[in-house]
């Protein structure tokens, strides 16, 4: 024990081993996928100079001699032409990622890790002299020789404030995309979340998302430690790192979160006290769209996740807010403290498609990867031609925060430690200087300057969301795609007679021919893009969220106020919140309209609805409604663009002949079933403009039948001789061929020659 007059005492009791001490240097420790790289190196370089007779793996610079190899000039350790060598050997080997060849610094990169590798590894450090040459030799000469793509990643794109916006519009209220998973929309609303989440932070991907890299750093902090053995699901944002609290706030009581980011790069590393923090308010200072703010979706997911101890809803937590509000002035600035269930402590946030409802939790969070690409994705289907990015996120949150904050605070905010990371890699090459007005002397402007350093110059709002069919049928025809669906309809084939094992392996296989026509399918999209110009997009795309927010009430109603300026707790607040919560927790599989939805769980004649499957509901609706309506006024028919029934026939003439007034309206002819109901009937373009026939003719609805669609479009293009005009009143365009014709039926009609089921195929249509 310590004592006042000896403090050495303690000490002198203990004695070391030396012999368990040593002098051999400690290396820095990496992650794995990093060491991973390093000795992928090393064995490319080993089949490059083969050694014979040595270990490999214990080979110092006093033992290595040359050996018998496959390039016999070539030395180890490496002198200055061996590299050379070696790396001309590895260019041409290498396949390039944006091009045929790799990229200068692919090349230069590869040789970092080869270097590292040896130092490591084998105990060989190349000397700076030849790390200059090697490098100098890459941008020069073998640059020149291979030739190397001179390609770089665009770091001129960030996304700004109004290129969110258009994000989150396009998501929210045209999009056509339908999401997987149960519910289905609450992907929609962890996207939203993700991506506030990141610009709000600028967070990199794999802090909020499973990143693999940051799973396998959890296992470099020690064997002993809770953190060695963290599996994915932890290692992502959780509910553990939310703290919401009912706070006073510039004189205002109101709801404040705030987010612990920590898996940070090299977190593992890091004190508590270096991981960065981040508060997120309900109230900003100014007025700005709804779904520009990260409470307005992180709220609804807690909330159907039940992750509070104390509140079941959020209703619940925005009626507290208001209670705190009504008592009035306390001296205490944190109110109160609104606490995570314990059980959910450790549950992402942002979980896989197939897991998005708590009880079907396995403990998989989100990938990061998958994130990337659900937001690239987006930002095609928004218009972007340049992919939008986590990294371009945080761009413009770096840029903006360098401009208002300190150094110090704008390198806590980035979770960076080198000052000079930002200058590097993030700063925009568009210099803040208005060149003009600095020369002039006068007024200055910025906006320019911002527009430039967003990704507005990325942006057509009219881009091609689908190959035309003209485009299509010709990809179609391409021999590399037509070998794909062959070799597709051979597994299919032997898909039926197959044991369990092989079906597994013939899934596997259909899985990688359907990902590599998708690839060649979106490698000629971007072709057709990049001609397009201002070209009308795809109408089909453009159109199918307007029929099917019909039958979502919820998505209805947040397509006409989440780009508002409302606050959270005013009237269209709260059911913006309530209808995002019911989209996080509801688990239908079928949309029912208005006009043909069961009473309770019952049907008009009776029946529980759920006698039925699914997909077959709303026909025994549609027929029981029909058959009661006849009955009992001698006349029915529905209107699928209006959800409305006629029972009189004089009506319903007058009804078709409002439609047919507006034929712009009518453009889209094809029927469209969603989420297991018609939502649109099908209609016929020549039937549309043959104005002799009654309204009702003109109008005449395939609801049963899709087929019967088809068949009846066939029917008019076959009549057709020499007149190669479409009918449809919208349009009333003049063709030179039949083949013209038809392919402005499936551009500006949604019509499509039927094609064969692969299932109805015989074995002699197939080339084996």
């Amino acid at each position: 024990m310590r004592t006042k007059h000896d403090p050495t005492l303690k000490y002198m009791a203990n004695v070391v081993d030396f012999g368990e001490h040593s002098n051999n240097e400690i290396q820095r420790a990496v992650l794995p996928r990093t060491e991973s790289g390093y000795s992928d190196t090393l064995l490319i370089f080993d089949e490059y100079v083969p050694i014979v007779g040595a270990e490999k793996q214990s080979l110092n610079r006093a033992s290595i001699t040359s050996f018998a190899t496959l390039h016999p000039q070539a030395v180890i350790p490496p002198d200055i032409r061996t590299c050379r060598a070696f790396l001309e050997w590895v260019s041409r080997g290498m396949n390039g990622r944006i091009e045929e060849r790799p990229t200068v610094e692919t090349i230069q990169g590869f040789f970092r890790k080869f270097a590292t590798g040896m130092k490591r590894k084998r105990n060989f450090e190349f000397p700076p002299a030849t790390r200059t040459t090697i490098n100098e030799y890459i941008v020069g000469e073998l640059r020149i020789k291979i030739p190397l793509s001179t390609k770089q990643m665009n770091k001129d794109g960030g996304v700004s404030p109004n290129d969110l916006t258009i994000l989150m519009t396009q998501l929210w209220c045209r999009d056509h995309h339908e999401y997987r998973g149960n519910p289905a929309d609450r992907a929609r609303v962890q996207l939203s979340a993700a991506m506030l989440l990141y610009c709000f932070t600028s967070a990199r991907t794999g802090e909020v998302h499973e990143s693999t890299a940051r799973r396998h750093g959890a296992r470099e902090i020690g064997e002993e430690s809770e953190d060695a053995d963290l599996e994915a699901r932890v290692m992502a944002a959780c509910y553990k790192h939310f703290e919401l609290t009912i706070e006073t706030v510039d004189g205002m009581i109101m709801l404040v979160l705030t987010y612990e980011r920590e898996f940070v790069k090299g977190y593992w590393r890091k004190t508590k006290w270096e991981i960065p923090k981040h508060a997120f308010y309900e109230v900003y200072a100014e007025d700005v769209p709804i779904f520009l703010n990260f409470l307005t979706f992180f709220l609804p997911m807690a909330a159907a996740d039940t992750a509070f101890r104390d509140y079941g809803s959020v209703s619940e937590i925005l009626d507290a807010v208001d209670t705190h509000e009504k008592v009035g002035h306390s001296e205490d600035k944190i109110l109160e403290v609104i606490h995570v269930r314990e059980e959910m402590r450790n549950l992402p946030v942002f979980r896989q498609y197939l897991e998005h409802n708590v009880d079907n939790f396995k403990g998989n969070a989100r990938g990061a990867d998958s994130f990337g690409k659900a937001l690239v994705n987006l930002g095609h289907r928004s218009g972007y031609t340049l992919n939008i990015t986590v990294r371009a996120c945080r761009r413009w949150a770096l840029q903006q925060a360098d401009k208002t904050y300190s150094e110090s605070a704008r390198m806590k905010f980035a979770g960076q430690t080198n000052r000079d990371t930002y200058g590097k890699s993030y700063a925009h090459p568009l210099s803040e200087v208005d060149g003009p007005a600095n020369y002039l002397g006068i007024a200055i402007r910025q906006e320019h300057i911002q527009n430039r350093r967003g990704m507005g110059l990325y942006r057509n709002s009219s881009l091609f969301q689908l190959l035309p069919a003209k485009a299509e049928y010709e990809f179609l025809a391409r021999e590399d795609v037509y070998d794909l669906d062959q070799t597709m309809a051979k597994l299919s084939l032997l898909l039926s007679d197959a044991t369990p094992e092989e079906k597994h392996e013939i899934q596997l296989e259909q899985k990688r021919i359907y990902n590599e026509k998708r690839s060649l399918y979106n490698e000629e999209l971007r072709k057709v893009q990049a001609l397009s110009g201002r070209q009308h997009g795809s109408i089909y795309t453009e159109t199918i969220f307007y029929y099917r927010r019909k039958v979502m009430p919820h998505r209805d109603f947040l397509a006409s106020t989440l780009h508002c300026k409302l606050s959270l707790r005013s009237l269209d607040g709260r059911r913006t919140l309530q209808a995002l919560e019911s989209l996080c927790s509801e688990t239908d599989t079928i949309s029912y309209r208005d006009s043909l939805s069961p009473l309770g769980q019952a049907c008009l004649c009776g029946r529980s609805i759920e006698e039925f499957k699914d997909h077959r509901k709303w026909l025994h609706l549609y027929r029981c409604y029909s058959r009661h309506y006849k009955t009992t006024h001698g006349f029915a028919q529905i209107c699928f663009e209006c959800d409305l029934w006629f029972t009189n026939e004089s009506e319903w003439e007058s009804h078709c002949q409002e439609h047919l007034d507006n034929p712009s309206d009518l453009l889209r002819c094809d029927p469209i079933n969603f989420r297991n109901a018609p939502i649109k009937p099908g209609l016929c373009p020549f039937c549309l403009g043959a104005k002799r026939e009654k309204p009702s003719k003109r109008m005449f609805q395939f609801i049963l039948s899709p087929p019967k669609w088809h068949s009846h479009i066939e029917d008019h293009l076959k009549r057709l001789k020499l007149d190669f005009n479409c009918k449809h009143p919208a349009c009333s365009t003049s063709f030179r061929s039949l083949e013209e014709l038809t392919y402005h039926l499936v551009d500006m009609h949604c019509w499509r020659p039927r094609r064969k089921s692969p299932k109805k195929r015989k074995r002699a249509d197939i080339e084996f």
